[in-house]
């Protein structure tokens, strides 16, 4: 009988720890029920879009996006290629750059879409927001800490280039 007691209490204790780390993992709504705060909803947060701006932004970030997806694509799709000769040790150095080439072109690309979209994005705000969105674009352009990201390491906070200011920078060429 007394082997049962115990038995007893560690079922249910176990009970009462199963239904413990079930709650912590469903039951807690603070993490879910918070908005997702990415870069779209940050810069329609911080600009106070109205409601026919926050329309238009939403359609441009959705074109973006699409187009970013694309860009993306062709990108990794260059950069298989250019790996896939990884192996091969009589691949020429023409075919090296050509491939590095193509790579490049294909970053520029994004970069262009890029700025296209943030150009288009000012156009859609009035005086006050303009002024305002080129600080934010300023700030993350100089490195400083933003939204949170939603795939890859946290920010550091570090100055861009690889921690180098421009002083100390190598020159052009390297």
């Amino acid at each position: 009988m007394k082997n049962n007691v115990l038995l007893y209490i560690l079922l249910v204790f176990l009970v009462v720890m199963n239904a413990f780390f079930l709650f912590q993992h469903f039951g807690s709504t603070e993490i879910q029920d918070a908005p997702r705060r990415g870069p779209a909803r940050f810069i329609s947060e911080e600009l106070n879009f109205d409601a026919a701006q926050t329309e238009a932004f939403e359609r441009l970030d959705v074109l973006h996006r699409e187009q970013m997806n694309l860009l993306l694509h062709d990108i990794k799709v260059a950069k298989d290629d250019l790996y896939d000769f990884l192996s091969d040790d009589t691949i020429n150095n023409q075919v090296i750059d050509s491939l590095a080439a193509a790579i490049g072109k294909k970053e520029a690309a994004k970069d262009v879409e890029t700025f296209l979209f943030f150009k288009a994005v000012r156009k859609l705000c009035n005086e006050d927001q303009k002024l305002r969105f080129e600080a934010i674009i300023k700030d993350a352009l100089s490195g400083r800490p933003g939204p949170p990201r939603r795939n890859g390491p946290p920010d550091r906070g570090g100055p861009p280039h690889g921690g180098r200011d421009k002083e100390n920078r190598p020159p052009h060429g390297f």
